[in-house]
């Protein structure tokens, strides 16, 4: 019985190991421009949401919100009102109270909110949906 050749196991070993090479250049390629790309999103988002002029009067909060970001647009914008009692807290969609949403680079609107009680809240956060780990925070003072 004879075996393959000394020469033709080496030349098969070699274009085995370039082929699996080629697979994991195409895989780790793809797997790093993903990676880039989220940390791109990412870094835009820090800092995206201004938020300032926080005022409550009788049982209405106001608050002026900024994009301060340069290549983002801020979707579906969020505040939650946080009260020292938990079952007191809101959370609601700015759009549904006249505030501009989705906001562009460099956009101001401002969310006025009626809470219904005179209790004042402590802070009020806000985020939006492309940048969820970047909320704005501001305490009432």
């Amino acid at each position: 019985m004879k075996g393959v050749s000394p020469l033709i196991a080496a030349v098969l070993l070699i274009a085995v190991t370039m082929a699996i090479a080629g697979v994991m250049a195409t895989w780790a390629t793809t797997f790093t421009a993903g990676k880039v790309d989220e940390a791109n999103i990412g870094a835009d988002c820090i800092g995206a949401i201004d938020i300032s002029s926080l005022t409550f009067s009788n049982t209405t909060v106001s608050v002026k919100i900024r994009n301060v970001a340069e290549r983002i647009n801020l979707t579906n914008i969020r505040a939650s009102i946080e009260y020292g009692d938990p079952t007191k807290n809101k959370e609601i969609s700015i759009q549904d109270y006249n505030a501009t949403d989705p906001m562009a680079p460099g956009a101001t609107t401002w969310l006025i909110y009626n809470t219904g009680s005179t209790t004042k809240p402590q802070k009020i956060e806000v985020l939006a949906s492309n940048c969820l780990k970047y909320p704005a925070n501001l305490f009432f003072r």
